[in-house]
């Protein structure tokens, strides 16, 4: 018997669609000194592959996959949209509105120059800029009806030149940039973790990267078997002992025959006291120390509790716009924050770190303690182990609709088209979500698998629709196009860098990571966090990557439409 693999994949669109995202994936991982091309432009290449060779998918796909990503998109914004207004905020504001606008002119200056057609320009500033989100808007123009083809083209090949234009410059724009911003701090010769330190030192933290490891902290039972402790309260023994103290919050429970009692700085230590020390390794032996406390004892009613871990979603008013050291989550409430997201991208967990609305932490604590917290900060997302996919659903019809809204300017049907719809839908059930945590409730891994999913299947139908004319476009505008990518990958950049630094008066630490949030390369940072052996690049990324994400699908729709 045999097997025509080609037949095979020819006549199964689903075979064809998980076999590129497989190989895609496995291309994406593969990393020549410390490079990688990401999963998107694995996905990329192996769907390139196939397209040459006349593989098709059901368009239906790649719409699918377009709704659920750039709707997920607008659903991560959410919550930081106003963020970006507090601090460093307007800085954060300026600076991406400066590289979006920035990029854009000089995307339609080059096609200018050079004569590019717009569905070049469009793919032009998406593959220079690794950004899915300006291709999305691009494409979706021509497809909702928002760009009229040109008598001779259909809307299949003015969507086929975008996709061919993004192949082209997208290699150069994930490896390019990664370059710049590797050679950028040596060339002008700028310490970046000089920098970093500098900036923590001004906002009165230190964030080595080295520094995020967090001790889970574990609870334990030991015995007062010193005289010299008994008829003390925990205040005239805190106050009398040398060295670093622990907390009060570190004693979970004290135990005096049978009797439980709840500590207070007031409470009276008796010899043969059994005290119940909730704490990180180095803290139970400053406990020990502290207190006078023996060998460890197994006693189960005074060990009996609930450790858990939940992850905790800021919206109380009270705790945003305050730093980690002011909220004290340890001093007020015993629990350990062991790590804090925004955008989900990972914060500092140093002292200085502001919180804003949105943000999730992650908190290890005794579970009354935990819920205390929760009832301070905000909502607890631990529970919500399903997705409200009524909300979701909802959310992309509401999106969809108000895509198809026009207004008549003159003779001008103007309207912000699917994409624009499906953003801003996103960014309203984002926001309400960050501040209504019970509200469309929807778990990390199942944002991740939507977005991420939805990204591929777009980027699969991006791939097959420019294989089939990729090669001719090499032969003839692929030099041209490649010499523009290289120039709107790199010039946005540096004057960004030069804007930052004379006009914002920004951190060259913080800067170089607004920057390349502005130009949503998540690659780019790791090497920034690498070179300045810092997590402060993070702080600048989170500030701008939410609304640039925004702007550059708008701009991509612009592009196309003027």
């Amino acid at each position: 018997m045999t097997i025509d693999f080609a037949q095979i994949f020819h006549q199964d669109s689903v075979l064809v669609i998980f076999t590129i995202i497989a190989i895609g994936y496995l291309l994406g991982n593969i990393r020549i000194a410390r490079f990688e091309i990401g999963v998107t432009g694995g996905v990329l290449l192996c769907a390139l592959a196939f397209g040459h060779y006349g593989y098709e998918i059901d368009p239906i796909v790649q719409s699918i996959g377009f709704t659920l990503f750039i709707y997920s998109v607008g659903w991560q914004a959410g919550p930081q949209i106003l963020n970006v207004l507090r601090q460093d905020g307007p800085k954060y504001l300026v600076l991406t509105i400066f590289m979006a606008a920035g990029s854009f002119l000089l995307v339609l200056g080059l096609a200018g120059l050079v004569d590019l057609p717009n569905t070049f320009a469009a793919g032009l500033m998406a593959g220079s800029l690794t950004s899915t989100p300006t291709l999305v808007g691009a494409q979706n123009a021509v497809s909702s009806g928002l760009v009229t083809p040109p008598e001779g083209s259909s809307a299949g090949s003015l969507v086929e030149s975008i996709s061919v234009a993004y192949a082209i410059t997208y290699i150069f724009g994930t490896v390019g940039l990664l370059l710049v911003v590797k050679l950028l701090p040596n060339l002008l010769r700028v310490d970046l973790v000089a920098a970093a330190e500098t900036f923590a030192r001004e906002r009165g933290f230190s964030v080595r990267a080295t520094e995020k490891r967090v001790d889970r902290p574990i609870l334990r039972a030991y015995l007062v078997n010193n005289d010299a402790y008994h008829g003390k309260t925990i205040s005239e023994i805190m106050s009398a002992a040398n060295g670093p103290n622990v907390s009060l919050k570190s004693i979970y429970r004290i135990k005096r025959g049978n009797e439980i009692i709840s500590p207070e700085f007031e409470t009276v230590i008796e010899l043969g006291d059994k005290i119940a020390v909730f704490a990180t390794p180095e803290e139970h032996a400053r406990a020990r120390e502290l207190y006078g406390l023996s060998g460890e004892v197994l006693d189960k009613e005074l060990t009996d509790a609930i450790v858990d871990v939940a992850e905790v979603v800021v919206t109380n008013p009270s705790v945003v716009g305050r730093s980690l050291g002011d909220i004290a989550l340890y001093d007020n409430f015993g629990c350990y924050l062991t790590e804090m997201t925004r955008s989900q991208i990972s914060m500092p967990l140093t002292p200085g770190t502001v919180v804003q609305r949105g943000d999730v932490m992650v908190v290890a604590g005794e579970r009354n303690a935990l819920d205390r917290l929760v009832e301070a900060v905000g909502a607890e997302d631990r529970k919500a182990v399903e997705t409200d996919l009524l909300t979701f659903a909802a959310g992309i019809v509401f999106g969809l609709v108000l895509g198809q809204i026009t207004v008549k300017v003159g003779t001008v049907d103007v309207g912000i088209g699917t994409a624009g719809g499906l953003l801003v839908a996103g960014i309203c059930v984002g926001f309400l979500r960050a501040n209504r945590p019970t509200f469309g409730r929807m778990p990390a891994a199942a944002r991740f698998i939507l977005m991420e999913l939805g990204l591929l299947l777009f980027m699969v139908g991006v791939g097959l629709n420019a294989g089939g004319g990729i090669v001719e476009a090499v032969g003839s505008v692929g030099p041209i196009l490649f010499l523009c990518g290289v120039i709107v990958t790199c010039l946005p950049l540096l004057t960004g860098y030069v804007f930052g630094r004379l006009v914002l008066k920004m951190n060259p630490a913080l800067l170089l990571g607004a920057l390349t949030g502005a130009m949503t390369s998540t690659p780019a940072l790791g090497i920034v966090q690498q070179a300045a052996k810092s997590t402060v690049p993070a702080l600048g990324y989170a500030g701008t990557y939410a609304l640039a994400n925004v702007l550059l699908t708008l701009a991509g729709t612009l592009i196309m439409i003027m």
